[in-house]
């Protein structure tokens, strides 16, 4: 158990670093870690379209941009969810530099993108 610890460590710093020549090595040697990279990622991705969605049904409502207080209320009303602002914003400005929202002057939307995954988030819902 220690040694793959080790090996998590180095793989993680070398991501960091963003090697790929080093990080195609260390995945072909150490094929396992692409399953708990994978599983990582797809924790947070559900939780970006959680946000995404929740834009998406206040953005619906309001009829434009929707400031950060109001995605917070709907990730908690509409879907049970509670994150405190400075978290959604984090994960805003991820999602924006993957071109899924915009940031406008009084709040956020969503980019044609941004859109089709609040939809398909919310069609799996139903």
């Amino acid at each position: 158990m220690a040694k793959k610890k080790k090996i998590r460590e180095e793989f993680q710093a070398i991501f960091k670093i963003g090697d790929e020549k080093a990080i195609k090595k260390m995945l072909k040697k150490n094929p396992w870690l692409l399953d708990e990279m994978s599983n990582t990622m797809d924790a947070g991705m559900v939780e970006q379209n959680q946000i995404i969605a929740a834009l998406g049904v206040m953005e619906d409502e309001l009829g434009g941009p929707v400031p950060i207080d109001e995605i917070v209320f709907s990730l908690r009303v509409d879907f049970n969810i509670r994150k405190e602002d400075s978290e959604v914003h984090e994960i805003l400005k991820s999602v924006e530099n993957l071109n899924l929202v915009k940031r406008e002057t009084n709040g956020w939307t969503l980019t044609s993108e941004g859109g089709k995954i609040c939809d398909d988030f919310l069609n799996r819902l139903v």
